[in-house]
């Protein structure tokens, strides 16, 4: 949680910065939010130049920092372009998830010895549900690289950090690519948080991006000191709040598919049913997603509250701009994906995209179980044209800033 002790180091400086939360297929309505989002904070002075992000929001902040050198309604614009372009085939491989998940699990199971399994070329272990090959080339094609080095070393980009978890430690590890005048954050004993210089690599995004048993974990071999294995950051941080405040950011706005605090809701029924494992699976989401997105913008806000009544605090008041769903729409997205999914992909029209009917066919619960899941895993471009779509309309709803 962040606290006014969190925030020690003297004066913040004149700095903006940019926080986008892990998303999954999300990403596309993050990018729709960030379109209203940029821009509203451009015109009140505060262009971000430090850019945080975990999984989904990861790819955001790297696709923006390789275009910062454009308008930030320019740079939004080809945001979206590319979320539209991504399909469920270049972010898994429907076909060897199944084949080899399958295979896998059966030699485990009946005890096939690894080196048979080798010369029959299965997995020799089964490190993963599903086959994320193909990502790796998705992430050259989709983030300008080139660019964003050299935004950060010479252009309006101050720091690019992306959040992944140890597999060694089990702690956060938020990889940073910087300008020299952005100090490094020291180490976080109190929530288990190391940063570490580096020159930013797909690998780092991958880590980011790797949910546990789902993907299989990345080795990260640069800097060396470091070299490990790495999964998704929002196993511990799925909004990087932290990170940006100690990259010395006055100012911050933060993106994210879930509410920044929770709907008022009386106490629920009891299900009619006893819940199955999609229903505890769209649960997890919910609260590992929101959850932190919740706690943390909310513990800032006391902050803030704090700073306004104590004149003595040196820390001053950061100012939050939020874009996300409303507490009363956070079920929107998944609505969403269910829609879109019926109108465009059951029945014959499967046929126009066999990976997403498998994965509906893979995908059980309930109706919004079904759908909340389906809304992280829906990669295609008529549901990233819908998410887009909707993260705009939600972002224009709440006020600015937050603060």
């Amino acid at each position: 949680m962040i606290t006014d002790v969190d925030r020690t180091g003297g004066p913040m400086a004149e700095r903006a910065g940019l926080v986008v939360a892990g998303a999954g297929a999300r990403g596309a309505y993050e990018a729709g939010a960030l379109s209203v989002l940029l821009p509203r904070m451009a015109a009140a002075g505060a262009t971000p130049s430090v850019l945080v992000g975990t999984s989904a929001g990861a790819l955001n902040v790297a696709v923006l920092a390789g275009l910062a050198h454009t308008r930030p309604d320019e740079a939004c614009a080809e945001l979206a372009r590319r979320w539209r372009d991504v399909r469920l085939d270049d972010v898994l491989d429907v076909g060897g998830t199944v084949l080899g998940t399958s295979a896998g699990l059966t030699g485990q199971v009946l005890g096939v010895p690894a080196a048979v399994r080798g010369l029959l070329g299965l997995p020799v272990r089964l490190t993963s549900l599903v086959d994320p090959g193909r990502q790796r080339a998705t992430l050259a094609r989709v983030v300008d690289w080139d660019r964003l080095h050299d935004n950060v070393a010479r252009g309006p980009v101050d720091a690019v950090a992306v959040a992944t978890t140890s597999v060694a430690t089990g702690g956060t590890v938020v990889f940073v690519e910087r300008k020299d005048s952005v100090a490094l954050p020291p180490p976080d004993t109190k929530r288990d948080i190391t940063y570490v210089d580096t020159v930013l690599t797909p690998e780092h995004l991958l880590a980011s991006a790797a949910v546990p048993t789902l993907f299989r974990p990345v080795r990260i071999d640069s800097p060396p000191g470091f070299a490990g294995w790495y999964l998704d950051g929002g196993v511990r941080m799925n909004t990087p709040l932290k990170p940006a405040l100690g990259l010395g950011c006055d100012r911050l706005g933060v993106v994210a598919p879930t509410p920044e605090v929770p709907a008022e809701r009386p106490p629920a029924a009891p299900a009619p049913v006893e819940p199955d494992v999609f229903a505890a699976g769209a649960l997890a989401l919910r609260i590992l997603l929101g959850g932190a997105v919740t706690d943390d913008l909310r513990a800032l806000l006391a902050v803030n509250a704090q700073a306004r009544d104590d004149a003595s605090d040196p820390h001053g008041v950061v100012d939050v701009w939020f874009a996300g769903p409303p507490a009363d729409r956070a079920a929107d997205l998944a609505r969403l994906a269910n829609t879109v999914f019926r109108r465009g992909f059951r029945g014959r029209r499967a046929m126009r995209n066999p990976g997403l009917w498998a994965l509906d066919r893979a995908i059980g619960g309930s109706e919004a179980d079904h759908g909340e899941l389906l809304s992280f895993l829906f990669f295609d471009p008529a549901f990233a044209e819908a998410a887009i779509a909707l993260g705009a309309e939600h972002a224009a709803l709440l006020p600015e800033p937050v603060s």
